[in-house]
């Protein structure tokens, strides 16, 4: 939730956007898709030392990288955690390749990283909506996106116009307009069957399909720690499709209404994180 403005003069600049490493991922069974349409995750970011608020502390140079993919700049803000647990927006004043200097400001009164292991896998949207997809997706928590290559989705001949080589860098802005101190996952696109035999799939607790043509099943006895949430694309998923995610996926039915896929993805990510994740109360 949004929080009002305080008194921002002694901050610094953030700049906003115009946009654990769980399972196994399922790269060993991706098509021949040009390796720039993904990106590895990164843990939350950490130091061994015990932070102060206003007291500069040393970044160690191992950190270097790991802010630089961030694309945290000088006097620009990022969220890291320390040796007691505690999650902190730090102000970078200096950077090297050695290492650098930065200054704690603010002790966040709760973590910004997700409590369980989420990973979406999200048939391949047209228009350029995958764009909004990643952003969303890594505002709401998940541990890896898997763009899917399915029947009615768009086809890896289609994914230089959906601007797919852009998708890595929407999920680092989305992670700096967030304050997440991690970095999710972004899989290259994958057709269905060669998810469902990857480790990412297979290790799940729990996997859910969101879908209006199915019986809702029971849900889980215990509360899964590692959850997939399929949604398919415009028109759903293919009857083919559908019988071999029969037995793999639970249907999920969320409401009466026909939803756009984007705002499908929207809402079963809030659904997954209300019903099991750090949405609930």
């Amino acid at each position: 939730m949004a929080k009002p403005n305080r008194d921002n003069r002694n901050r610094p600049n953030e700049r906003r956007p115009g946009p654990p490493t769980g399972a196994p991922s399922a790269q060993a069974h991706r098509p021949a898709i040009k390796s720039r349409y993904d990106a590895p995750g990164d843990e939350p970011m950490a130091t061994a030392l015990r932070l102060t608020l206003q007291e500069p502390f040393h970044i160690e140079r191992e950190l270097v990288h790991r802010l630089e993919r961030r694309d945290v700049n000088v006097k620009e803000a990022f969220t890291l955690r320390d040796a007691s647990g505690s999650y902190f927006r730090a102000s970078l004043r200096d950077l090297n390749p050695d290492g650098g200097l930065a200054v704690p400001y603010e002790r966040m009164e709760r973590s910004p990283e997700p409590t369980i292991d989420i990973t979406l896998a999200c048939s391949v949207l047209a228009r350029q909506r995958m764009i909004f997809v990643m952003q969303k997706a890594t505002e709401l928590g998940v541990t890896r996106v898997v763009p899917l290559l399915t029947d009615h989705s768009v086809p890896p001949g289609g994914l230089e116009h959906e601007r797919a080589n852009s998708w890595p860098a929407q999920v680092v802005r989305a992670a700096k307009q967030c304050r997440r101190a991690s970095l999710p996952a972004v899989l290259p696109p994958v057709t269905l069957d060669a998810f469902l035999e990857s480790a990412a799939f297979t290790n799940a607790d729990e996997c859910v399909m969101l879908d209006d043509r199915s019986d809702p099943a029971p849900a889980p006895a215990e509360p899964p720690k590692r959850v997939v949430l399929f949604v398919g694309p415009e028109g759903g998923f293919s009857d083919a499709e559908r019988a071999r995610l029969t037995g793999k996926a639970r249907p999920w039915m969320l409401g009466g209404r026909i939803l756009r896929a984007e705002t499908a993805v929207l809402v079963g990510l809030t659904a997954v994180q209300m019903t099991w994740g750090d949405f609930v109360r």
